[in-house]
């Protein structure tokens, strides 16, 4: 079976993992590994850099697409679109359409380079470090102690991911030897774990300053280590016992999700002792692949209010354009594109360059759209389109 087959069914492994996901309808797919290579074919490395490497015209995406779902992203892509325009005009490239495959896997992509953190500060970390009494146990660059073993090897790995891997297959043994100290157990805030990681890749002893890069997070493997560790067994949506990961980890990072998983490691290895699951153990690519999947719950989770989309609509013109003989709004939300976010998204985009004509023709502002927005239209959209008694305001 090809990657590309694998990762085909990506979006209805998340629906169904575990029970992880509420009862909705199977979101739609999309592969940011082909989304990657969509950006390159595009043409968008034209003008946009993915940290640093690429044009320098536009801004850097991983910078802009921090911190927002993905319909705040289509909101971006169209706020953008008439200078973006111009911009491939004045260069004698055409306007790049995308199909419905296409705009889900560039989307899912964008989303995916939310996952990863900054190289983390180094000042930061070694307070941290001290704070949590790290050197108590463990030795870095030939100081501290002996009994934990030398973090010195996690000193290659530009991410956290691996040195959180190795905390949360200790943590049984390491929270039992702290309690059984009196020494507490370390809790992890915000970015805290980048920072140590970047503390300990400033003082550790490696080899020649060797570099090891992991393989990319792969959120269909993160798929299946989420099955195969049970994680579904104590998550979910609408449990009592432990938080619904979906909701948990939206806008998180690397470093903030292994953070996380720490902090609880030692309420839920009592859990799932009571309950009889063994305490997971994570090799290789494991826990990196396990938190692109957690990540990617989000991804469709943050929905918009349809009472507040039918204002968007009206405050941005939208149905002046867009008129039925029965009812402007119902003919905007009749567009079968409306029942698919991702195929409305691709809708938008193809249509773009006829509509910047035709609003300048008649000299008609070009709509933005602020945080939130987009995500309430598309709900309004929806409601119409279903009957569900939203009405055109």
């Amino acid at each position: 079976m090809s990657a590309r087959i694998m990762r085909a069914g990506f979006w209805m492994l998340i629906f169904v993992a575990g029970q992880t996901l509420a009862a909705d309808p199977a979101p739609p797919r999309g592969d940011p590994f082909h989304g990657r290579e969509l950006l390159a074919r595009k043409l968008c490395v034209q003008c946009h850099s993915v940290w640093g490497q690429g044009g320098v015209l536009g801004p850097d995406i991983p910078t802009v697409v921090a911190g927002k779902n993905w319909l705040d992203l289509v909101g971006d892509f169209w706020n953008h679109t008439p200078s973006m325009i111009d911009a491939m005009t004045s260069r004698g490239h055409s306007w790049p359409t995308l199909d419905h495959e296409e705009m889900a896997d560039l989307l899912s992509y964008l989303y995916y380079l939310r996952l990863f953190d900054g190289p983390g500060d180094a000042m930061a970390g070694s307070i941290a470090y001290s704070q949590m009494h790290c050197a108590n146990c463990h030795s870095l660059g030939r100081d501290g102690g002996q009994g934990g073993g030398a973090l010195d090897r996690f000193s290659a790995y530009p991410s956290p991911v691996m040195l959180a891997q190795a905390m949360w297959n200790a943590g049984p043994a390491m929270q039992r030897y702290q309690l059984g100290h009196d020494t507490p157990i370390p809790t992890f805030l915000r970015n805290e774990m980048a920072d140590i990681q970047a503390f300990i890749r400033s003082r550790g002893l490696r080899a020649g300053g060797e570099v090891l890069l992991m393989p990319l997070p792969d959120p269909v493997r993160g798929g299946e280590v989420y099955r195969a560790k049970r994680c579904g067994s104590c998550h979910r949506p609408t449990g009592r016992e432990a938080p619904d990961l979906g909701v948990s980890v939206i806008n998180m990072t690397v470093s903030e999700i292994s953070g996380i998983l720490w902090n609880h490691s030692y309420a839920m290895s009592d859990r799932m002792r009571a309950r009889g699951i063994p305490f997971p153990v994570f090799e290789g690519s494991e826990m990196s692949d396990l938190i692109s999947y957690l990540h990617f719950l989000g991804f469709f989770k943050e929905e918009g209010d349809p009472a507040k989309g039918g204002i968007v609509a009206r405050e941005k013109g939208c149905a002046s354009c867009h008129e039925g003989p029965d009812s402007r709004a119902k003919e905007l939300a009749g567009n079968p594109s409306v029942g698919d976010p991702i195929a409305l998204s691709a809708a938008m985009w193809n249509h773009a360059p006829e509509m910047h004509r035709l609003m300048a023709e008649k000299s008609v502002a070009w709509p933005k759209f602020d945080r939130g927005e987009m995500g309430d239209l598309a709900a309004y959209l929806r409601s119409v389109s279903a009957g569900r008694g939203a009405t055109e305001h």
